[in-house]
């Protein structure tokens, strides 16, 4: 059973740690694939905002050269011819290779963009609030809300500042270049703020969702082994109970019949003195048996759901005395009882047999927990329209760590290999029982070494 459990909660564990593991994989997955595509997107923004500059500059040179003279257009003309280079784009139709064809078209791009510089640079110089202007446009409709500084650098490699950002923390920034001539001097630089951060806020839904199930599969799995736990403690117990309980129901038996054989063939029956020992030895064995057959009994009883209770009105005097004279009668230990009642005449609606068996079922263990003798509260008074009907003892006491247990099923608190009182936990979940039943409520205090004190509250 040990290894069954370990393994079961090992191979879950294991799931649990799979699920987990593949969840934060699959999420940096797709943040990287998220930044992946915002870099192309940037990227492509800063290209088509070039091809949109570079467009506008040359319809104002356009509009330009009709107002000039036509000798300057000639030079105008001849500059052009002279500046601009030679491009040559080589598009090679390969079906089977793709990406021979998407190499070549990107380099046509990029030779074309550098000619369209090399020529109208020289013609008309670079707008960057245009270009700014375009860009923020560009970022505007592909939904990219991220702050950014924009430099326009004529070496790449220079790290300088920039005048005109103040307080510029670049560890803050990441750099997005884009360069447009055919040596990569002159370039574009978008300094974009915590772009990952933007993009970790837009996943925060998704992550949240996958954290909360993450954290639901660990409450899961640490409810099913406390209930797993919970059960085979309960199998323990229960193991253990109808262990004991056959040891106990043969005592009795034994005892009792060894007492019958004893006058019936051995001539006991003629000594008075013999014959009423032994049958008051079979009389406390047969009492002792019949306790053990009604506990089992009230428990079977109290498990069934259609359990009726009869109310009727009880005076809780009449019923203290009869608990207190019943324990004297049954007790060797010398018990005082102090029983007080306000008003003399309470009353209380109660199933009489169930309630009957409940505070008696206190009052014996006040006599079973105690030392050689023991003192006894009986009390019941009105407070706040309920009434509280309490029974406490100077006994032994309830350890701190046991008190939210004493009224499970089969439980008994730990006293090491000493079993001084016999008992099969079987009392004080009767008791608990009952009071559920009746829709009260139980409250108990302890301090060990100085008693203990059970306290009913009925509303």
């Amino acid at each position: 059973m040990k290894f069954r459990f370990k393994f079961i909660a090992f191979v879950i564990l294991g799931l649990l740690v799979l699920v987990c593991s593949y969840q934060v994989y699959w999420l940096v997955n797709f943040y990287n694939e998220q930044y992946r595509k915002m870099e192309t997107a940037i990227m492509h923004a800063m290209n088509n905002a070039d091809f949109k500059e570079i467009a506008i500059r040359i319809n104002d040179i356009h509009a330009d050269s009709d107002s000039l003279p036509k000798q300057n257009m000639k030079g105008i003309m001849a500059r052009q011819q002279e500046r601009m280079p030679d491009v040559v784009v080589r598009i090679q139709n390969n079906k089977k290779d793709g990406k021979i064809i998407w190499s070549d078209a990107n380099t046509m791009n990029v030779s074309v963009q550098q000619g369209f510089h090399l020529t109208i640079d020289s013609l008309k110089s670079i707008d960057i609030a245009r270009y700014d202007s375009l860009l923020k446009a560009e970022f505007k409709q592909l939904g990219i809300k991220i702050p950014y500084y924009l430099v326009y650098r004529t070496n790449i490699n220079d790290s300088s500042p920039n005048p005109n950002i103040k307080d510029f923390d670049q560890s803050k920034y990441e750099k997005y270049v884009f360069a447009f001539t055919d040596e990569n001097k002159e370039a574009y630089i978008v300094y974009m703020k915590e772009p990952k951060w933007h993009i970790f806020k837009d996943m925060l839904g998704l992550v949240s969702i996958s954290v909360l199930m993450i954290a639901l599969l660990i409450i899961s799995y640490l409810y099913l082994l406390k209930i797993i736990l919970k059960q085979k403690t309960i199998d323990e117990i229960k193991s253990d109970f109808v262990n004991n309980m056959t040891h106990e129901l043969k005592t009795p038996i034994s005892v009792t019949y060894a007492a019958v054989d004893a006058l019936q063939n051995f001539g006991a029956s003629d000594e008075p003195e013999k014959r009423d020992k032994y049958l008051n030895i079979s009389k406390e064995q047969l009492m002792y048996l019949n306790s053990l057959v009604e506990q089992i009994l009230t428990m079977s009883v109290e498990e069934r759901k259609n359990l009726r209770l009869s109310l009727v009105d009880i005076e809780l005097k009449s019923l203290f005395e009869n608990s207190k004279n019943q324990i004297l009668l049954n007790t060797s230990k010398p018990v005082s009882f102090e029983i007080e009642i306000k008003p003399e005449n309470l009353l209380v609606k109660a199933d009489r047999l169930h309630f009957g068996n409940l505070i008696n079922n206190l009052v014996e263990n006040a006599v079973k927990y105690s030392p050689e003798s023991v003192n006894i509260k009986l009390s019941a008074y009105t407070e706040n329209r309920q009434t509280i009907i309490s029974v406490c003892d100077d006994g032994i006491g309830i350890p701190a760590n046991s008190l939210d247990k004493i009224f499970d099923k089969f439980y008994r608190v730990p006293t090491g290999n000493i079993h001084e009182v016999k008992g099969y936990g079987l009392g004080l979940y009767y008791v608990k029982t009952i009071i559920d039943k009746h829709g009260w409520k139980i409250k108990v205090d302890s301090t060990e070494g100085k008693g203990t004190c059970f306290k009913i509250i009925i509303p």
